[in-house]
């Protein structure tokens, strides 16, 4: 027996992973996480540095599980640790690669540090 599809799903697959992905910031690791469902699915390393200057946030590393890849939850779980970064009227550095591509394509999100 075959099935037949009638109509398009009212959202997609993506739409929903981003809806229940939830961006965590632990700060005893120096990570933030993203959770989906109750499972890490990814990690966001950080180091932060305090002169007289104010605070600077280097963006080490950005990782997410392979099966979680193509989804637009790296870009979830950046946006959620730049959002840290302006509450906290910090810089950043982008180390990572991934967020270095996301701050060139949204400029003016926070400030970078020299």
């Amino acid at each position: 027996m075959q099935f037949k599809r009638r109509h398009r799903p009212p959202q997609s697959a993506q739409a929903i992973l981003q809806q229940i992905a939830e961006v965590v910031h632990n700060p005893t690791r120096d990570r933030f996480e993203l959770w989906v469902a109750g499972d890490l699915v990814g990690v966001l390393g950080y180091q932060t540095e305090v002169s007289s200057e104010g605070s600077v946030i280097t963006v080490l590393h950005t990782v997410i599980y392979d099966e979680y890849t193509g989804h637009g939850l790296g870009t979830r779980l950046t946006r959620g640790a730049l959002d840290y970064v302006r509450e906290q009227g910090a810089r950043i550095r982008p180390v990572c690669t991934f967020t270095k591509q996301y701050l060139d394509a949204h400029p003016g999100v926070v400030p970078i540090a020299a």
